[in-house]
């Protein structure tokens, strides 16, 4: 016996609805949908209040967002702000704006264009970033670009590629995060197999090839093959291990 599909979900204007099992839910307006949610896709456009976690297919978020439980699915993707208080675990995340997160985030790639404040880790495949982050714990991936507009913060990095610049000619997402960071990045050790920096503060920076470029400022690199430094770069000391 086949199995019967899951009902459908639409909210226009105000409303509210429970949790449960749906195939696609659409909301126009302010909308609350109280407990855990599975869906085949959901689509909001407007403000919605996740009152339990979700687990989607795809999730497209146009406005504000909020989730009380941990969002997983395939696909994301957040033109506005959206804030969970617990972890993100999806495949692609491609945010527009602000996201915020008390836990981890996974998946194989995220791109962000905007903010990013995440209270542990983040964990991807693919990491790019237009904006500016605070990472509390570590960031770890295959690739990394972050081309900064913003204050950028992570305990740890850890990549095979690690590339970072400043993004000419933007800095008003500064008011994101504080007025009194200025923009660059600041971590305590940044370790990957090709590594290029700019307008960058570590304690330590290890990697097979090593550029440091202009407004770094490192206490110790350690590199295998390869090492090249700005001459408006600061650096305590560099050794070849």
């Amino acid at each position: 016996m086949r199995e019967q599909e899951a009902k459908n979900l639409r909210i226009n204007g105000l409303g509210k609805a429970a949790g449960g099992t749906y195939g696609k839910i659409n909301t126009d307006g302010i909308a609350t949908l109280n407990g855990d949610i599975v869906c085949n896709s959901l689509t909001s456009n407007g403000t919605l209040k996740l009152k339990g976690s979700i687990q989607a297919g795809r999730i497209r978020m146009n406005g504000n967002g909020s989730a009380e439980g941990s969002i997983s699915g395939e696909l994301l993707r957040v033109d506005g702000m959206l804030k969970t208080a617990a972890d993100l675990r999806v495949e692609q995340v491609d945010i527009h704006g602000m996201l915020t997160l008390a836990g981890n985030a996974s998946g194989e790639g995220l791109e962000l264009d905007g903010g990013l404040k995440l209270g542990g880790n983040a964990e991807f495949e693919t990491f790019k970033v237009h904006g500016g982050f605070q990472i509390g714990g570590m960031l770890n991936a295959g690739t990394v670009d972050i081309f900064m507009a913003a204050a950028c913060q992570a305990r740890e990095i850890g990549g095979e590629v690690i590339r970072v610049s400043k993004k000419p000619g933007t800095r008003n997402l500064l008011a994101l995060f504080s007025s009194s960071l200025a923009v660059g990045l600041t971590a305590d050790v940044i370790e990957g197999d090709n590594i290029e920096l700019e307008e960058t503060k570590a304690e330590i920076v290890r990697g097979n090839s090593v550029r440091i470029g202009p407004g770094c400022e490192i206490g110790r690199v350690e590199y295998k093959d390869r090492f090249e430094a700005h001459p408006k770069a600061a650096i305590g000391s560099a050794e070849q291990v």
